[in-house]
């Protein structure tokens, strides 16, 4: 889905919301209709956003450390989920085998992967 003409991608994690860094990436994607929102989650209410992750308005999210392992064991997938993305009418995924931190750059080519 879009907003205002630009594909959600979403950083899941503790404290994403509001990171400065989120910024300096919209700035450099800005020209791929693309925007990156933090959304911040809690261990709680973790099963809740993972089951509801194909009928959202975002198109793709990108965990954050404390999450990977976690969402991969929800789709069944082995290692660390670092991007679950809408592929049509399903979910495609990237793993990784070892979970990753995410900084502006790495978020930079992990977007670039799926842009």
């Amino acid at each position: 889905m879009d907003i205002h003409g630009k594909k959600l991608i979403a950083l899941a994690g503790h404290d994403t919301f509001g990171k400065a860094f989120i910024n300096v990436v919209n700035q450099e994607i800005a020209d791929k209709k693309l925007f990156v929102i933090g959304i911040n989650i809690n261990d709680e209410d973790f099963g809740f956003f993972i089951h509801n992750l194909a009928d959202s308005k975002v198109e793709t999210t990108i965990f954050m450390p404390e999450f990977q392992e976690m969402a991969a064991k929800h789709f069944g997938l082995e290692g660390f989920l670092l991007i679950a993305y809408k592929d049509g009418d399903k979910l495609s995924f990237i793993t990784a085998n070892e979970k990753t931190s995410i900084d502006d750059r790495t978020l930079l080519q992990l977007i670039q992967r799926i842009a």
